[in-house]
């Protein structure tokens, strides 16, 4: 399903192929992602930016949720890859909007059961990306071993009760990257949860991920997204990103 010419090439965009791992060795930087985008405007702040991936809400009841019937035109106005992020949704309905929408991952943000996981995936050449959370009364290495044989990629937010993601707030860096990597081995690493510009080189020096991730950070508005601020966050992680692979 993947598009060709969407990755790889000038602007250090990130190289692999659609099952939506990173190749951490080909790739020239740690890549950046912008989740939560409503519209084709702040989908084209995201191809101005060079971000590699692209996220859309496509399970209903968010405060960044995007109707399905909308989501194209948003997904046609950059060529970043094509994440679509849902949460405890039907599986039937992944699979069919995935194909719909052409995307290059599905991620998963819920509560989802590892045999899902693995059934979402092996219903297309759609990669599948699993959220986490860093919860303070369970380690990381327990949260994600469920879903380390099964998922392309695992994505680290913070925790808060009242919602999946998209909550602006950090979480305590110390030690996390070893712990996930030791985890999920090959498999893509994605940090989120109250990523900036200003502490985007930080959290990538911190956690060695293959992705960090941003969604209010780079906000004016909820919803809508800052040209300048999205530059930036995209700069830093690169320019952080670059350093941390060199030799």
């Amino acid at each position: 399903m993947g598009r060709p010419g969407a990755v790889g090439g000038a602007g250090g965009r990130v190289g692999g192929g659609p099952d939506g791992r990173v190749d951490r060795m080909g790739a020239r930087s740690v890549a950046a992602k912008v989740c939560g985008v409503m519209t084709p405007r702040d989908a084209a702040v995201v191809e101005g930016a060079g971000a590699d991936f692209m996220g859309v809400i496509l399970s209903p009841g968010f405060g960044r949720s995007v109707a399905v019937e909308q989501a194209g035109a948003i997904y046609e106005a950059t060529s970043a890859r094509r994440v679509g992020v849902f949460v405890d949704a039907d599986m039937g309905d992944v699979t069919r909007i995935a194909a719909e929408l052409d995307l290059d991952v599905v991620q998963l943000g819920g509560s989802e059961a590892a045999e899902a996981v693995a059934r979402i995936g092996a219903a297309g050449r759609w990669g599948v990306w699993k959220t986490v959370h860093a919860r303070p009364d369970v380690s990381l290495v327990d949260a994600t071993g469920p879903y380390a044989a099964v998922a392309d990629g695992i994505l680290v937010d913070s925790w808060d009760p009242a919602r999946p993601g998209g909550t602006g707030k950090t979480f305590s860096w110390a030690e996390v990257g070893s712990e996930v990597r030791r985890a999920i081995g090959s498999a893509t690493f994605i940090a989120a949860g109250g990523m900036t510009p200003d502490n985007a080189a930080d959290a990538v020096r911190a956690l060695a991920p293959d992705v960090l991730d941003v969604s209010s950070g780079v906000e004016t508005a909820p919803g809508s997204k800052d040209p300048g601020r999205t530059r930036a966050f995209v700069r830093a992680v690169k320019r952080a990103g670059r350093k941390e692979r060199e030799p």
